[in-house]
């Protein structure tokens, strides 16, 4: 029984999380044949200051955003 758990910035609609899991359990479907019953996703929600990106934490990366308008 594939468990597949997805790390995202927070702030997608609803929609748009049902639609990546949608998407996410379509793409384990085809890839590993696994009945798409028993494929189950996970989504963590994460704000910009819990997350760093290749070293660079998001929320830093918008306050200089800010500084540089």
């Amino acid at each position: 029984m594939p468990f597949i758990e997805c790390h995202i910035a927070a702030g997608l609609s609803e929609g748009r999380k049902r639609q990546l899991i949608r998407e996410i359990v379509r793409a384990t479907h085809e890839a590993i044949d696994s009945d798409p019953k028993i494929i189950n996703v996970l989504i963590n929600e994460h704000s910009g200051p819990n997350m760093c990106i290749s070293g660079r934490v998001e929320a830093d990366e918008a306050t200089e955003r800010e500084d540089a308008s």
